[in-house]
């Protein structure tokens, strides 16, 4: 009875250990995807910029093509 009490309690702090351990784990993750996601509208906003300054100068550029050849 007693061996039996002895290893349910240890399956019961194994089991409380691994439920910690993944929550640690999913939080990281979590924590990964926070940053992933902040990147990738940093990321995301330079393009636009970038985007808007060729369809600019390509605008410029058709002009210039333009007063040219007429």
């Amino acid at each position: 009875q007693d061996e039996r009490e002895v290893r349910r309690e240890r399956r019961k702090q194994s089991n409380r250990e691994s439920a910690r351990r993944s929550r640690l784990r999913k939080q990281q993750e979590c924590e990964e995807l926070v940053r992933r996601v902040t990147d990738l509208n940093n990321e995301n906003s330079a393009l636009r910029v970038e985007l808007e300054n060729l369809q600019k100068l390509c605008g410029e550029l058709e002009a210039e093509n333009k007063s040219i050849t007429v």
